[in-house]
């Protein structure tokens, strides 16, 4: 297993997303296939660098993809919508992203396939797995206060200022009154306590942290907006399922055991957060909230955020749910 960064992708790739991708049908995983020589086959995964992602390296040391045949190479990226071309492309085979930038590739006449379910929002208790944070003496205390304030998000047009805007107007606020301006989550904290913004959507570790240090949560926008929905999930191309099935299915059997062992032992998770995030303290790790894991699709979750995503003008028209979704 390997890890790779994967840098900004250009506007060649998006073009060659646009029209299916290369002509090898599926990245790395052409060389692959299920060798009759008992070969591991090598697949490319695109992850974020945040402390979900910790569950696959949970899942590669468990030797669950080994047991389908399959050695994975981790490439990072800063959001799911920039790993989208990159699938597409046939540069990468699987990646996870949220279901927003999934809908609005699906919008956009891209035929990416959600393969399994990865992470997802706490349905129930105190708290959640990310929220909007502001300066104690900022004065914003509930998601109508962000009302003419900017708020820092990894991605714009994407599942941060969707949730938020939902927070807002369920509360009373005003939505097309916050501003949004997009920064990678590691630069919030800096951007947050320097004044540059008044308040930035940040996931764990990065919320917990940031609430340690003495900040305020605003609003856990997506309980407050679509509780428990999916924040993550597994997909690749349409292509790549239709030239290598038997690699996608072995590929989503693997994750599904990667899931319900990150269930079932979040200690295990925990301990391999250090290789996604070296730099998080260790007192830091055992303090973390894990998002929700499971092998269920969320379907529900997921129409609900594709109504959002009309209602706010993410989508032209209604939400490709059963495109994007497996049959159950």
């Amino acid at each position: 297993m390997t890890r790779r960064w994967i840098p900004v992708l250009t506007a060649s790739m998006l073009a060659l997303a646009a029209c299916g991708g290369g002509d090898d049908g599926g990245g790395s995983s052409e060389a692959g296939g299920a060798s009759e020589s008992g070969e591991l086959r090598e697949v490319t995964v695109g992850m974020l660098p945040i402390l979900p992602t910790a569950a696959l390296y949970a899942g590669i040391e468990e030797g669950f993809f080994e047991d389908h045949g399959i050695e994975v190479t981790v490439e990072t990226g800063q959001g799911g919508a920039a790993l989208l071309p990159a699938v597409m492309a046939g540069q990468i085979d699987f990646a996870t992203s949220n279901p927003v930038s999934l809908l609005q590739a699906r919008g956009e006449d891209l035929d990416v396939r959600v393969i399994a379910h990865w992470t997802s929002s706490l349905s129930e208790g105190e708290g959640d797995i990310n929220g909007v944070v502001a300066r104690a003496d900022s004065g914003i205390a509930s998601a109508a206060d962000l009302e003419g304030k900017t708020v820092a998000v990894n991605t714009l047009n994407g599942m941060g200022g969707l949730t938020i805007r939902e927070a807002v107007r369920k509360d009373g606020g005003d939505p097309d009154a916050v501003s949004f301006v997009e920064l990678p989550f590691p630069d919030m904290p800096a951007a947050l306590s320097g004044g540059n913004v008044d308040a930035v959507w940040v996931p764990e570790p990065f919320l917990g942290s940031l609430q340690a240090a003495g900040n305020v949560v605003a609003t856990y926008s997506s309980k407050e907006s679509v509780p428990g929905h999916p924040t993550q999930m597994f997909f690749t191309s349409a292509q790549l399922m239709e030239s290598d099935p038997e690699l996608v299915e072995d590929f989503t059997a693997a994750v599904e055991e990667t899931l319900e062992f990150a269930d079932a032992n979040p200690d295990a998770v925990k301990a391999q957060i250090s290789t996604v995030l070296p730099q998080l303290p260790p007192e830091a790790v055992e303090n973390v909230t894990l998002e929700e894991f499971g092998t269920d699709l969320r379907r529900e979750e997921i129409e609900q955020l594709g109504e959002l995503m009309v209602e706010d003008g993410l989508l032209e028209e209604e939400a490709d749910v059963d495109g994007l979704l497996p049959e159950e």
